[in-house]
């Protein structure tokens, strides 16, 4: 069984409203245009099929809500109306798409109670976030309401990394150039989230909390014996202070995450994932269908890059699906 666990769309009631309401610049820009397979629930069938594509979890696609909309009430709604569409989307094939919700990290009070409804009354399987609120971290108290409230439900949280092309790498620019915002800046804008999140203490107050990280826990894997050498035994006093708060080494905390497979296929980046996580955190992702193929190529190049991984078949079975199945509960 296959279940690609992080996947997007962008329900087009939604896609509607959010061009409706946008004051600023255009983050949509044609996207529904350009990449139909993000509302053609059939061509992504066709897709899964040829795969051996068993589900997909279905989470909105970026931009994220609060960066497109700021004003809070409004992009609250328009949260409430992205998981109700979502969630329809879903039950026009049951058991085919798996619904995964989202809010508006503007507003942190809706933040929890949209979660709550997401998990008790739309029935969905986790919620996504972003790695800042529009540029606030995520250990703000603010957000605990909302990680308590993921932690009490024992769903996942997938987080999504944010950061704008509008952010420039240089001071006297003002825009980030060939993409360096994505592609190099998206893995340091989760990676640390996660470092933020785990000085805060998120895991001691939360031991079994599921925070999914987009694209196989990031920088993290690639940098392990830097984090255990820093981390595990701080010398500088700003990082002593802190982990000396924490009730376990800092390092620990880094494999405490869950990663998707998301690396368009790279064998060797994949490895340092299991290597760092284990094969009980990794879970089947593809990104699709963000691939310019409606998720053909990101779908086909991952799963080359788990079946390449030399790992006994269980453990394969159970970051095709099996982590998956236990997270979201989907087995009863």
């Amino acid at each position: 069984m296959k279940i690609d666990c992080f996947t997007h769309v962008m329900p087009t009631r939604f896609y509607t409203a959010l061009k409706q309401k946008m004051t600023g610049p255009d983050y949509l820009g044609g996207l529904l245009e350009s990449m139909p397979q993000l509302v053609d629930l059939p061509a992504r069938l066709a897709v899964m099929d040829r795969h051996g594509v068993d589900a997909q979890v279905i989470t909105l696609s970026s931009p994220p809500i609060e960066i497109a909309m700021g004003d809070p009430p409004t992009a609250a709604d328009l949260a409430r109306l992205a998981n109700d569409e979502i969630v329809a989307m879903a039950a026009q094939h049951p058991g085919r798409f798996i619904p995964v919700g989202t809010v508006a990290m503007n507003d942190p009070a809706h933040m929890a109670r949209e979660a709550e409804r997401c998990l008790t009354e739309l029935g969905m399987k986790g919620v996504l976030i972003y790695s800042s609120a529009a540029g606030v971290p995520l250990d703000r108290p603010e957000f605990r309401d909302f990680f308590a409230v993921m932690a009490r439900h024992d769903y996942p949280v997938w987080l999504h990394p944010a950061r704008g092309g509008n952010q420039p790498d240089y001071r006297g620019e003002d825009h980030s150039k060939y993409w360096i915002w994505q592609v190099f800046g998206w893995p340091y804008e989760t990676t640390a989230a996660m470092t933020r999140l785990v000085f805060d203490g998120l895991f001691d107050r939360h031991p079994d909390i599921k925070i999914i990280t987009h694209h196989a826990a990031a920088m993290a894997p690639a940098f392990s014996a830097r984090i255990d050498a820093i981390y595990g035994k701080p010398n500088m006093p700003e990082i002593r202070a802190a982990a000396e708060k924490l009730a376990r080494p800092a390092n620990e905390y880094f494999r405490l995450f869950y990663g998707d497979t998301a690396l368009m296929g790279a064998v060797g980046g994949l490895a340092a994932a299991y290597e760092f996580l284990g094969a009980e955190r990794l879970l089947f992702g593809t990104d699709a269908p963000f691939d310019g193929s409606g998720g053909e190529d990101f779908t086909r190049d991952t799963l080359f890059s788990i079946a390449a991984l030399a790992v006994p078949p269980a453990q394969k079975e159970a970051m095709l699906s099996g982590n998956a199945r236990r997270l979201m509960k989907l087995d009863g």
